[in-house]
């Protein structure tokens, strides 16, 4: 499993991020094209820089707007239009918009969705934000971590007139994040830096990589000179041991939540990441009913995702271990059937297939849309594998050299 791990030497900032991928072999070339499906004109421009003796990359946008403002209904509705973006470069990008939306909004006292994007809003800016995602895409990157992020200091000049360095946004998004206080009279970290981070790892910014085996390092320039530092981001790329790297379980006690509210928070670790995640039924102290909600994570997931374990439960803390576990081959095949087609995930141990599930997802959404009972469903589906399997095996022996 690939991961990146960002090591801001000097901050971070979009076109940092995006120039740091770049240069740690995220085709260029390929970052333009897919971004084309945003349906702007841009022009991306890459220049090989040396500071401190150090070789980097240096990026610039040109496009022919000016500084447009789009409110983040805006950006979101670009990002889902584009077909030509990987889903999970969507999620990435808009998680990261979604942050720096509601950290302007309770800057300036506005709704996230109605929050107006300034700087951030030009296309540059989106093309770092969605460049980087989509980067993070072509190196496959299962997952990043980031170290804490450096703090300036002074003041900057912004849509809304001069700012305190570190910006207001900056702080608000970065809050329950660990930082670094510098004495640089300069931002080091971007409002877009620090969303994009924050979106990247959930937060949980942490000096310790997981242990990997290092395939490439990529060091993106930004814009500003400082006294005691190069203006560096530093992309680390390498492949976690194991075929999924390290597996961890996250485990906490709650005896004070609604099942309500334990149910929907197994759901946010699902849709987090988590390998898997569960509710167990225990005794506390005193014989009082309680849960134990667990999860299995990746050990690079371990921090974003006992994060937002406590603040999904109000946990003050989280228990981890490390597990392992035997897992077998598996891959994903769509069948066509006759109401719309379903994803089906199939099991194989030493070359042989010993398990065909239907998607829930896919096969839920059929059931309803065709009246048909799910059972039904699930029955065509594995037919149709079966057909498949069938077809593709006479293929091979009528393809099969003769004696």
């Amino acid at each position: 499993m690939t991961h990146v791990h960002f090591q801001p030497v000097g901050g971070a900032a979009g076109d940092m991020t995006l120039a740091s991928l770049i240069h740690a072999g995220a085709p260029l070339d390929q970052v333009s094209d897919i971004l084309r499906g945003l349906g702007v004109p841009f022009e991306l421009h890459a220049e090989p820089v040396e500071l401190d003796g150090v070789a980097a990359l240096h990026l610039t946008v040109t496009n022919p707007e000016e500084h447009t403002h789009r409110t983040f209904r805006d950006v979101r509705a670009l990002l889902i239009s584009s077909a030509n973006l990987p889903q999970r470069a969507v999620q990435r990008a808009t998680a990261a918009f979604l942050r720096l939306a509601v950290a302007e909004g309770a800057v300036h006292g506005e709704e996230p969705e109605e929050v107006t994007f300034h700087e951030v809003g030009a296309v540059d800016s989106i093309v770092d934000v969605v460049g980087s995602c989509v980067a993070l895409e072509l190196l496959d990157a299962s997952s990043v971590s980031c170290g804490p992020l450096p703090m300036g200091s002074g003041v900057v000049e912004a849509a809304h007139g001069k700012l305190p360095v570190p910006g207001p946004a900056t702080l608000e998004i970065l809050k329950g994040s660990r930082v670094r206080w510098t004495e640089e009279r300069r931002e080091m970290t971007t409002p877009t830096g620090a969303a994009l981070m924050h979106a990247l790892t959930g937060g949980g910014f942490t000096d310790a990589a997981p242990p990997m085996t290092l395939s490439s390092v990529g060091y993106g320039a930004g814009q500003a000179r400082f006294e005691s530092v190069p203006n560096l981001l530093r992309a680390v790329v390498g492949e976690i041991e194991g075929s999924e790297g390290g597996v961890e379980t996250l485990e906490a006690n709650v005896d004070d939540a609604s099942g309500e509210l334990l149910g929907a928070s197994v759901e946010t670790l699902l849709r987090a990441g988590a390998l898997d995640a569960w509710l167990e039924p225990i005794f506390m102290k005193k014989g009082r009913a309680a849960y134990k909600i667990c999860a299995l994570v990746r050990s690079a997931d371990r921090e974003r995702l006992a994060r937002s374990m406590m603040r999904e439960i109000g946990t003050l803390g989280v228990r981890h271990h490390t597990v392992g576990r035997t897992v077998a081959e598996r891959r994903i095949v769509r069948v066509d059937l006759p109401y719309g087609v379903c994803r089906v995930k199939v099991g194989s141990l030493d070359g042989a297939d010993f398990v065909v599930a239907p998607e829930y997802e896919d096969a839920g959404r059929l059931a309803k849309e065709s009246g048909l009972p799910l059972p039904q469903v699930y029955s065509d589906a594995r037919r149709a594998f079966g057909l498949i399997e069938e077809n593709s095996a006479k293929k091979k022996d009528r393809d099969r050299p003769g004696p």
